[in-house]
């Protein structure tokens, strides 16, 4: 067993043991710490750190989440980082974004029903089970946190953002189908109501951040749409003051889906504004013409203050989100961020998105 001391921005320093064979945040969670961490494939930037002290052996990553250059300076994904000697990592936040707790993380669930809701979204209803008693049981999650969901009977597994609260069993998800996507075959061919599904979880740092009364604008393109939704709905359950403002986007018409329940959302929150923007629109549409990007930058020209942004999306949308937030002189640190990468960056063998969070 090696030695992780793990120091944080503020200073502050917490020790564990890791095996060889032992990726740095399982070995937390065995110990009950709690890093920040996200996909758990070296698919995004949520678990990097620098390296100080030690050596170690790197598992496959991104390029987009740990580039080249910065593989060389010694940066790590720490969910692919296994231990050769003790290490000394440098985390980029503060203790107090660390948890102290054991964490359940194994769950069974059964499939309640799968409804494809545009050309390519199906809406997926999972209801948690006890693993114990399979009784239905509320999951604990933050807003904006994803769950592994199983394909039967193959061991493979895919994150995904729920869309819905932690007060209610059945869990609701906006998924992206892609052409030979297992996960997506899944979806249309397989999942009836009924049929059994292993689920893990809750996972990710991408969730609401208490900045006092500053306005919240939330952007989402497509399906990045999922964990947006729940911490809207949060908001609204627990009656949050903020100005708030959601620029949703898609690329086609035929791809819009849920304007009824933003619609809706819109009319029960007096401090919610929706605006839904189509890139490449039919003849006959009469919204708004352009990406969510258009429509954040052109908000935030008339922003009193710097708003919290949250971004949740494809890499392109991301970078232009940022880029945007950036010139009209919101600081980083209010930009919080999640990124749909393809599993394939991460991953062999497979087409599905992957619910990567970067903060």
């Amino acid at each position: 067993m090696y030695k992780i001391s793990a120091i944080t921005d503020d200073d502050l320093e917490v020790t564990f043991e890791c095996a060889p064979d032992e990726d740095v945040i399982s070995a937390g969670v065995r110990n009950n710490v709690i890093l920040l961490s996200s996909c758990h494939e070296g698919g995004c930037a949520t678990c990097k750190a620098d390296c100080l002290e030690g050596d170690f052996e790197l598992g496959r990553c991104s390029t987009q989440a740990l580039p080249p250059e910065e593989e060389e300076a010694d940066v790590v994904l720490l969910c692919q980082t296994f231990p050769r000697s003790d290490l000394v990592v440098r985390l980029p936040y503060s203790f107090e974004r660390i948890s102290f707790h054991a964490v359940q993380t194994d769950w069974g669930g059964e499939v309640v029903g799968a409804t494809q809701i545009s050309s390519n979204v199906v809406e997926l209803q999972v209801e948690a089970k006890d693993p114990e008693n399979g009784q239905p049981v509320n999951i604990p999650f933050v807003p904006g946190q994803y769950i592994d969901i199983e394909i039967p009977g193959t061991g493979i597994s895919r994150s995904y953002s729920m869309a819905s609260l932690d007060d209610d069993p059945r869990l609701q998800f906006l998924i992206r189908l892609l052409p030979d996507g297992r996960f997506s075959r899944f979806l249309t061919d397989h999942a009836a109501p009924g049929v059994p599904v292993k689920l893990r979880g809750p996972f990710g740092g991408f969730n609401i951040r208490e900045n006092g009364l500053n306005s919240r604008y939330f952007v989402a393109g497509g399906t990045g749409l999922s964990p947006v939704l729940s911490m809207i709905r949060y908001m609204k359950r627990e009656g949050h003051p903020q100005a708030t403002k959601l620029f949703f986007g898609i690329t086609f018409q035929h791809e819009l889906f849920f304007l009824d329940e933003l619609r809706q959302l819109e009319a029960d929150m007096p401090n919610l504004s929706v605006h839904i923007s189509v890139a490449k629109p039919d003849p006959d549409w009469e919204g708004e013409v352009g990406t969510a990007v258009d429509g954040l930058a052109k908000h935030l020209e008339d922003a009193q203050g710097s708003p919290d942004i949250y971004l949740c999306g494809p890499p392109a949308m991301i970078d232009a989100a940022i880029a945007a937030a950036v010139t009209a002189g919101v600081p980083k640190e209010q930009i919080y961020l999640e990124r749909f990468l393809a599993s394939g960056t991460a991953k062999e063998d497979d087409n599905d998105p992957l619910l990567a969070a970067s903060v």
